[in-house]
């Protein structure tokens, strides 16, 4: 038994020590992010990540724990970049936009890059109804799903540190738009309808494009709710021609530089 205590106490002191490296390091990374943003440096590299891995793989004496060393580290970088956004991004980013702006996509991408939590509200709604949005749409009608959309924008009170994507409809209740608000900073993802026309030419999942999935359709739907969308966003990101990456990295940019 002497010598399984001697051991723990071995165990014990690494974790002291492992805990005052760890606190060390986070201040560094707040650190860096702030030398960053005062000689306007790109805050997010992904390229540095495969360099810190490389070279504490090269710190590695023991070879059987290469394993457990890339699993530490991976998690060290994810709470890492958790912390960034929690310094650079203390509100929720929150996505609006038309039908096929890309809303979830760029929402999930936003939710890798920065290490934030993600919701979509039309997710949120189904899991609160039990049945699908194309199925509340045929049963109960629109106002009713437009009831359910409050519903769910009103839960995200108190929510931190999260990507919020709303349906394309969300801009059409005023009430929405001053909750969200309240929570986040609104980035509205900007399309034309033919670039909607492109994009959703297969899907069959939008209930309000079953009789005007037309390029006069869309355009009639998106003229009516462009002053809406205007008014909305804190930001404007135009999507157009662009891919998820290029999106989501022009959110984080602009949001730094608001």
């Amino acid at each position: 038994m002497e010598n399984l205590r001697d051991i723990r106490n071995i165990i014990d002191d690494c974790d002291k020590r492992l805990v005052e490296v760890f606190e060390q390091r986070l201040k560094a990374v707040l650190d860096v992010i702030e030398y960053k943003r005062e000689n306007k440096l790109p805050i997010f590299q992904p390229e540095r990540e495969q360099d810190v891995l490389k070279k504490v793989n090269s710190y590695l004496k023991h070879d059987e724990f290469f394993g457990e060393l890339e699993l530490l580290y991976n998690q060290i970088l994810k709470i890492s970049k958790k912390l960034q956004s929690r310094y650079l991004f203390p509100f929720n980013i929150v996505l609006i936009g038309f039908m096929g702006s890309g809303k979830t996509s760029v929402g999930t991408e936003l939710s890798t890059l920065l290490e934030m939590n993600y919701i979509d509200t039309d997710d949120k709604i189904v899991e609160n109804f039990g049945i699908s949005i194309n199925e509340i749409f045929d049963t109960y009608g629109e106002a009713e799903f437009r009831k359910l959309e409050r519903r769910a924008i009103e839960d995200l009170k108190g929510t931190k540190n999260t990507i919020i994507s709303c349906g394309g409809g969300v801009v059409l209740d005023p009430i929405n738009i001053e909750l969200l608000r309240n929570v986040g900073k609104i980035v509205w993802l900007k399309v034309s309808p033919e670039e909607v026309l492109n994009r959703l030419s297969n899907d069959d999942s939008r209930p309000l494009l079953k009789d005007k999935f037309t390029l006069k359709g869309l355009s009639e739907i998106l003229e009516n709710r462009l002053p809406l969308y205007e008014n909305a966003g804190d930001i404007i990101i135009d999507t157009n021609k662009k891919d998820v990456q290029k999106i989501a990295r022009e959110i984080i940019e602009k949001l730094l530089e608001s």
